[in-house]
């Protein structure tokens, strides 16, 4: 028969917040429990909401005091009405997570020789957001360390004849009861730590252990008692500095070695988690986890879910667990695709600071260090970024890097959804920005392609504030056309985004923050196959025009706009008008690269840029007509292609560059469409093989 638990909840006027609890406790995934609420002489409804939950769950006992008692009388009174092997309680304003019982009772019924069983507590303010996870719950359970250190916190599931050895509840120790029991037990049953976070304590203006004086006066009873039983008292005495510490007395006799107690290194930081979703990824899973393992940040975690690997992922990943002084978990996710496995090392981790990585990806040295401190000194900042390197591989060797450095914007979301993209292990966020986007599904299952995009895209959707972290460094490697990103086929790649942005606006309608024309413009565009329906005519040195047997009126066109309608001529294949904007950007961008090749082997990449913004016409001075970057695009052809690397001829097509140059063709493009000089694609029987084979 599965083991009976007894679980309490006293109250005095929580009726604000008793609901919730009681709540998550009904919630249980383990419903073998009985739950007394103890009513401490509430005058607000804390009672009448007991009872109607009373009158809902028949598992669910009321009892009151006739007055107010306090908590430690209270809890005692409530323990000794029950009478399960099992107990634990619940704080009146705070939160139970759903497996909480089930995890814990499996602890006990499986260990006989433990006594109480612990779990991690996340901290939740008044109104229920995240705050992170608890500071005490992160020190490693020890019994002499619980001398000065209550890691022994909620949630707690504690063996009945143990509590009954050693007393129960010291009435006398106001507001430390819970931590003179926990040092009782400690002295006659072993304490598990099961590293999970089970228990939401709520930090508010009202808790009772607000009143600092007299918790510590408490917690300095509840020490000095433990010394005394444990014969300690005689060689240490107890100060209070910033917190408990023991210093040894003058003696003739050898201290016992409770000075040589540590605490592990940055164990009180912030906690960050590295989450890796995995699938056979042994091309680099070692330098992976290596650059996590050389982080200088000192308190983090890495989480490595496995997806259903068949090669020897997880065999690597335990060889390098072995070796590693930090905490390393291995998970299996139930279900494939990467996102099912970011979510699923989220429901698992304990971090303040969430990291995603891919397993064929890596972080600088320093680069957690930077962000979580940059983070820190701006609280209102819920995403960090940095800058990142693109690297190359053949044959297992690296045949180039190109190296993107970022900067701030004034829009987000703008840039977003044009995107403006950096790899997702560029960011760094807040445990309550990753928990509020899994509860929007921005890491959605059924995504194939552009996942990250549609996760930061979400992000500046619902508010966040994305916060620039200069020479905060990654390494993205392009080594394989097997990756996820490269192997997609070009209609899968158009219904992903037609999909996610269908999403985007769904979410803007909701959205409390204002949408601006320009955001609105693509949020609505197009996800339609286009082609150009035009021919492209030089006047003069200065006139161009656009004609067509349908359109009755040519079109004219600045030599700028003549730019961007020739590049698009070359390369008439049916696109969306994003991918025809980026097809614009790269066209123009190898003919630059080829004039500046021609004169010289250093490409000066800055004075390119500027040449390519003259040459569409959003240069600052652009309306310059006799600038001599303005060229007769008939007149000259990319000859030298051959000459450039073919990684330089797909820079435009998938990098965050010419964010601002994209969105000016963005535009143009879209008024070519909006007046007819742009076709929809006509479907047919080839039109699947023809789409496929479009890059």
């Amino acid at each position: 028969m599965p083991t009976p638990i007894s679980l309490i909840t006293t109250v005095y006027n929580r009726d604000f917040y008793l609901p919730k609890t009681l709540d998550s406790i009904l919630a249980q995934t383990y419903p073998h429990f009985e739950l007394l609420i103890w009513d401490d002489g509430s005058t607000d409804r804390s009672l009448e909401i007991a009872h109607t939950y009373a009158q809902m769950d028949d598992r669910i006992h009321v009892m009151q005091s006739p007055h107010n008692q306090g908590f430690p009388k209270s809890v005692k009174a409530a323990i000794s009405a029950t009478t399960a092997p099992y107990f634990g309680w619940v704080d009146s304003d705070d939160l139970l997570a759903p497996t909480a019982l089930a995890e814990t009772v499996a602890i006990l019924d499986s260990q006989p020789q433990v006594g109480l069983v612990y779990t991690n507590h996340l901290i939740i303010d008044a109104e229920g957001n995240d705050r992170g996870l608890g500071r005490l719950c992160r020190i490693p359970y020890s019994k002499d360390r619980l001398l000065l250190d209550l890691m022994v916190f909620h949630f707690r599931l504690i063996r009945r004849s143990c509590y009954d050895q050693v007393g129960g509840i010291d009435t006398t120790i106001a507001c430390a009861e819970d931590y003179d029991l926990c040092l009782k037990l400690s002295e006659v049953t072993e304490i598990h730590h099961l590293p999970k976070p089970l228990y939401f304590y709520r930090r508010h203006t009202h808790n009772v252990t607000n009143n600092q004086v007299e918790v510590i006066q408490s917690t300095h009873q509840a020490i000095q008692n433990a010394l005394h039983r444990r014969g300690l008292d005689v060689n240490y005495n107890l100060k209070i500095t910033a917190s408990f510490s023991l210093h040894s007395k003058p003696t003739n006799q050898k201290p016992s070695p409770l000075l040589e107690l540590e605490i592990p290194l940055g164990s009180l930081e912030p906690l960050v988690s590295i989450i890796i979703p995995a699938y056979n990824a042994i091309s680099r899973l070692q330098q992976c986890l290596q650059s996590c393992l050389n982080q200088t940040y000192p308190n983090l975690e890495i989480i490595l879910v496995d997806n259903g690997s068949t090669d020897d992922t997880v065999q690597i990943a335990q060889t390098i667990l072995q070796k590693s002084n930090r905490p390393f978990h291995i998970l299996h996710c139930p279900q494939r695709g990467a996102n099912h496995a970011r979510n699923f090392g989220l429901a698992h981790a304990q971090g303040d600071y969430i990291q995603w990585l891919d397993a064929d990806d890596d972080l600088a040295p320093d680069k957690l260090l930077k962000q979580v401190m940059a983070l820190v000194q701006h609280p209102q900042c819920e995403i960090a970024y940095g800058n990142w390197d693109w690297c190359f591989w053949e044959n297992q060797k690296q045949i180039a890097q190109l190296r993107f450095v970022d900067r701030p914007y004034d829009d987000f979301l703008w840039e977003t959804l044009l995107d403006n993209w950096r790899p997702p292990h560029a960011y760094l966020l807040r445990r309550s920005a990753a928990l509020q986007l899994m509860n929007a599904q921005a890491w959605q299952p059924e995504t194939t392609v552009y996942m990250d995009r549609e996760y930061f895209t979400i992000a500046a959707l619902i508010g966040f504030q994305f916060l620039y972290v200069p020479d905060s460094w990654v390494r993205y490697h392009h080594w394989s056309m097997s990756q996820v990103s490269r192997r997609a086929t070009y209609r899968a790649r158009v219904v992903n985004r037609q999909r996610i942005f269908q999403r985007f606006q769904e979410i803007a309608q909701t959205s409390p923050n204002p949408i601006s024309p320009t955001q609105r413009s693509l949020l609505a565009q197009s996800w339609n196959l286009w082609i150009p329906a035009f021919t492209l005519s030089q006047i003069n040195a200065q006139t161009f025009v656009l004609t067509h047997p349908q359109q009755s009126q040519p079109l004219k066109l600045t030599a700028q706009e003549a730019n961007m309608a020739w590049a698009l001529s070359t390369a008439p294949q049916p696109r969306t008008l994003e991918d025809h904007t980026r097809k614009v950007i790269q066209v123009l961008w190898l003919q630059l690269l080829s004039e500046d090749a021609l004169a010289t082997q250093a490409l000066d990449y800055d004075a390119i840029s500027n040449q390519l913004a003259w040459r569409i016409g959003c240069h600052p001075n652009a309306a310059l007509t006799d600038n001599p970057a303005i060229f007769t695009h008939t007149s000259h052809t990319v000859q030298s292609k051959q000459m450039l690397h073919p990684l330089l001829q797909e820079v435009p097509m998938f990098t965050p560059l010419f964010s601002g140059e994209r969105w000016h063709v963005f535009q143009f493009l879209n008024r070519l469409c909006q007046h007819g000089w742009l076709q929809p694609f006509i479907t047919g029987s080839r039109t699947q093989q023809t789409i496929s084979q479009v890059g």
